[in-house]
């Protein structure tokens, strides 16, 4: 009689659906998270993820579920045992998945910090916590050395201007990972007052005048050609600065080397 509870109990534990299982389908719903899954050595079970998937190049290999907008059909047909969300990126899909009965684990990125605390929560959910730690040994030293470029400049902390589109103009505040970075690189973001992502007008971009506006070539051709931006001692002295999209579109384990770059543009390092 014991034996046989003992053989039903074996089959029962071998035979159930184990919960704790590790991914082996694995889809990514943004770019930033999709970078961690490969930092993390998960690329080989990244069965799925978006458009703008880019980086590393592996990752243009896995079927694309979308841009913005999530397929959830493409998605179902993965039969994913794993879908990696970001909370704020993928709210509309993380609820529809989820009504779907899918396997949706969602993290929230919105710093440097919230980077890190998601690679440790994804570490922890599919085995890989020690690649986990070494990253953000690795992001740490890097934000480190960053703070230590701030800290050694003598000069009043520089008022940035952080510009994510110029018709309209819009900035990201309060909340966002820029913001995160900005501050964390020795700088004042003028717009901190915006909540994420929002609109700033001229007026307000001439009482709080920056010392550096943070964008790419067509920022500085649009503010050389509007007739109150240009009055700017910024872009009267060109002190525009744009760095690597890649590094700063994504929150990924790469912002720690965005973070780097900025504090050595804004304190002539």
């Amino acid at each position: 009689m014991i034996r046989r509870l003992f053989l039903f109990l074996f089959l029962l534990l071998t035979l159930a659906p184990n919960a704790h299982a590790l991914p082996r389908r694995i889809v990514s719903l943004s770019p930033g998270t999709t970078e961690m899954l490969f930092a993390l050595g998960l690329g080989k079970f990244v069965v799925g993820d978006t458009v703008y998937c880019n980086y590393p190049p592996a990752a243009l290999k896995a079927a694309k579920i979308g841009d913005v907008n999530t397929s959830y059909e493409k998605v179902l047909a993965l039969r994913p045992d794993l879908i990696v969300a970001d909370a704020v990126a993928n709210s509309r899909a993380i609820t529809r998945l989820t009504q779907l009965h899918q396997p949706v684990f969602a993290v929230r990125p919105t710093s440097l910090a919230g980077v890190e605390d998601s690679l440790r929560q994804i570490g922890t959910r599919t085995g890989t916590s020690a690649q986990a730690a070494r990253l953000i040994g690795e992001m740490e030293r890097k934000a480190a050395l960053a703070m230590r470029l701030a800290s050694q400049d003598r000069h009043p902390k520089p008022r940035v201007l952080i510009v994510v589109q110029t018709a309209p103009l819009w900035t990201a505040g309060r909340g966002s990972f820029l913001d995160d970075l900005v501050t964390r690189a020795g700088g004042i973001n003028i717009g901190h007052s915006v909540p994420e992502y929002g609109a700033f007008t001229k007026e307000r971009i001439l009482a709080l005048p920056p010392d550096v506006v943070l964008g790419d070539s067509s920022v500085e051709a649009a503010f050389r050609a509007d007739p109150f931006l240009r009055r700017l001692a910024a872009v009267r002295l060109g002190r525009f600065y744009a760095l690597p999209a890649d590094l700063t579109s994504r929150p990924g384990p790469r912002l720690a080397d965005g973070l780097l770059l900025l504090a050595r543009a804004l304190h002539g390092k």
